[in-house]
């Protein structure tokens, strides 16, 4: 089961991807008038969820350095800032910026070289809010994020050996997918169509039978953990009790 550790960044991970109940549809102020021309009004649905997938990669590497750095090791935590800046980030920094992101890699920066509790949570929450921004400007539609949610955990699937012992850093980017596979749901359920937000909250109970389970992400060597829960996460995500 996931360590006590995790929760206080669990909880601030959670507080900044659900926003306050008067924004139903969980959307942020669209860009200004001088930012680009938004890209989703002529990119394919391909595109749009290319970029979706992105914004979860740079995610997930978050969690894991806020994990790490609040388990005192800050030299892990900001490796994990430093991946999602050099890895992460070059392959949607073009996408992003034409929906007038344009200043997250300075803002992975200064998180990767921030000290300190106080200003690392103030560094993190400058990255996310920039992300929720691009991700608002993206107008995903809920197919494509339920969609989005499914490459997540069949992502996260394969991270995971299939002999039930997965090395540590492998089992640390599969939870961590599935953690931000979680906060979108959590973001259609909260939808002004009844429809979708029914469908995200099943499959928001389907993520949490596994989730809740997992051992912890920060524990040292080989994590043991059966794949097939994940696989067979999957396989409610495609069937009819989730799109009921």
């Amino acid at each position: 089961m996931t360590h006590p550790t995790a929760l206080p960044v669990l909880a601030l991970i959670a507080g900044l991807l659900v926003a306050p109940a008067g924004h139903a549809q969980m959307r942020l102020p669209a860009p200004q008038a001088e930012t680009p021309a938004l890209l989703v009004e002529g990119a394919t649905d391909a595109e749009v969820l290319r970029l979706l997938l992105g914004l979860a990669e740079i995610r997930a590497d978050l969690q894991l350095g806020l994990l790490a750095a609040q388990d005192g090791r800050a030299e892990a935590g900001a490796a994990h800032f430093a991946h999602a800046r050099e890895t992460a980030l070059p392959g949607v920094a073009e996408g992003l910026a034409a929906v007038g992101v344009t200043d997250l890699g300075a803002l992975l920066q200064t998180l990767e070289e921030s000290g300190g509790e106080d200003a690392r949570n103030k560094a993190y929450r400058a990255v996310e809010t920039a992300m929720l921004q691009a991700r608002s400007a993206l107008q995903p539609t809920p197919d494509q994020v339920m969609q989005s949610v499914s490459e997540m955990a069949r992502a996260g699937a394969g991270k995971l050996d299939a002999s039930g012992q997965t090395a540590g850093p492998d089992y640390q980017a599969a939870w961590a997918l599935l953690m931000v596979a979680r906060g979108e749901l959590d973001l259609l359920t909260r939808d002004q169509d009844r429809a979708v937000a029914q469908q995200a909250s099943k499959a928001s109970v389907a993520f949490d039978d596994v989730i809740l389970f997992m051992p912890d992400p920060m524990q040292p060597g080989p994590v043991a953990f059966d794949r097939t829960l994940v696989l067979d996460l999957l396989d409610k995500l495609a069937g009819p009790e989730t799109d009921a």
